[in-house]
């Protein structure tokens, strides 16, 4: 018995204080041969243009809750997506390709973690050479 596999659905929410906090959508995932064309590892173009990228958001939405000024539900067609303010429809699309990446604006790193060190090699000394190394 072999290991039955399906692509991931992942749920878009935006937090608290956020412009479109309310707004949520439920995307599938992209198979290993969608990721590839879509970045252009393929050895194609990847979704450069926007219109490629929200042409592929489109293909993998399921449902959100977005509805009109007057409650109603707008459906996940092309035709009802285009009468959506675009700036959410982006903010949709770069939070679900965040999501795809494993990159969440929820998850910083704790303030424990250390900003680095300074480096344990002694710093090269930065003067003007001498004249007759200048030329």
């Amino acid at each position: 018995m072999g290991f039955k596999t399906k692509v991931r659905t992942y749920l878009i929410r935006f937090d608290e204080g956020h412009q479109f906090h309310g707004a949520e959508a439920r995307l599938r995932g992209m198979s290993l041969g969608e990721y590839l064309e879509a970045t252009g590892q393929d050895g194609g173009d990847g979704d450069t243009r926007a219109g490629d990228a929200i042409a592929r958001f489109l293909e993998h939405l399921v449902s959100w809750n977005l509805e009109t000024e007057d409650g109603q539900p707008i459906p996940t067609t092309k035709e009802s997506v285009d009468l959506v303010d675009h700036d959410l429809v982006l903010a949709l699309n770069n939070a679900w390709i965040q999501q795809l990446l494993g990159v969440h604006d929820a998850d910083p790193l704790p303030t424990s973690s250390p900003s680095g060190e300074p480096s344990q090699v002694a710093s090269i000394p930065m003067e003007a050479l001498s004249e007759s190394l200048a030329s």
